[in-house]
């Protein structure tokens, strides 16, 4: 059987595609391609083909194991489709990315093609061969444009019965500090509420000192690094916010380790202070003395490695667990 995937990951703005073998090693150059997340599903289905079918030229055939792809949306795994899209992509929803493959690929019509939701693409790999290598539950939240959470037991994500498990994020949270954004009468969906974009809004709500310096703006954690009383305000408030968040998680699910990625969080930052500050005082001593939280290591590698995990699982091929040589 063979032990090579083509791995890919799917995002709103670009597409990644590698060669990933059992051991988490790339075999291959990584090669890119911008999402055309407005032309709609042909555009993105011919793009993935295109990635694919170029991976593939580099492979003997009887190497592959798989094709594993993370894609940006809510999964139904066993059928390869998606089910809902926040609407970052044009006419996602309903797009069957498996079947849409075989009708590019010619040579892919027996290949098993496993796709699974991105950031529990992000989890799996986190799992397998970054922060949460080695434990036997794992809960992921990623904190950047959205906020994403995946739990992952010996390797395998959650997924749920509607292909929704995680989706923290589209949640509505009400909030009775400031700041805070209401949709009418409802309250904002928590990443509305906490994440990045909101990290801006805020400072810029505040009237900020750099608000209106178009090359500072987007670097809200940094001016609270340097000690802007507003930015630390603001990443304060928003830090806390998903500590409160996350501590439902570990209430429930009561992961071994816990690990935060996206491009908010980093250790050390006023963000991560106040966040762990509030996840430790709402658990009991018992769990908040055992609490193991750490910072996501693969990047931009995780959803790939995840993707080609899936694909090696499904297969039945067993996976090495050492560290990644994934560039």
């Amino acid at each position: 059987m063979g032990e090579t995937a083509i791995a890919v990951d799917i995002g709103g703005t670009k597409m990644a595609a590698a060669l990933i073998d059992s051991s988490g090693r790339q075999l291959s150059e990584k090669i890119k391609a911008p999402t055309p997340s407005h032309s709609g599903r042909e555009a993105i289905l011919d793009t993935l083909a295109s990635l694919i079918e170029r991976e593939y030229e580099l492979l003997d055939e009887t190497a592959l194991a798989g094709i594993g792809i993370g894609a940006a949306g809510a999964i139904d795994t066993a059928r390869g489709m998606v089910v809902h899209s926040s609407g970052t992509i044009l006419d996602w929803v309903g797009t069957d990315i498996a079947q849409g493959l075989r009708e590019r690929l010619a040579w892919a019509e027996k290949v098993p093609i496993h796709v699974l939701n991105d950031a529990n693409a992000h989890a799996v790999g986190e799992s397998w061969m970054g922060a949460g290598a080695g434990a036997s539950s794992m809960l992921m939240v990623a904190v950047g444009t959205g906020v994403g959470c995946a739990f992952c037991i010996d390797g395998v994500v959650l997924e749920g019965a509607h292909h929704m498990a995680g989706e923290i994020g589209m949640a509505r949270i009400s909030f009775a500090d400031e700041p805070h954004i209401n949709d009418g009468n409802l309250p904002a969906k928590f990443e509305q509420n906490s994440a990045g974009p909101a990290m801006v809004e805020f400072y810029q709500q505040a009237h900020g000192a750099a608000a209106n310096d178009p090359a500072r703006r987007q670097f809200v954690m940094e001016l609270a690094a340097e000690g802007d009383p507003v930015a630390l305000d603001v990443t304060h408030a928003l830090g806390r916010r998903l500590g409160e968040v996350v501590s439902w998680y570990v209430m429930m699910l009561d992961p071994e380790v816990i690990v935060l990625g996206g491009g908010v969080p980093k250790v050390g930052s006023a963000w991560w202070d106040a966040m762990e500050t509030r996840l430790r005082e709402l658990l009991p001593a018992y769990l908040e003395e055992s609490l193991d939280l750490r910072r996501a290591q693969l990047e931009n590698n995780a959803a790939l490695l995840g993707a080609a995990r899936e694909a090696f699982r499904r297969a039945g091929v067993t996976v090495s667990s050492y560290a990644s040589g994934v560039a």
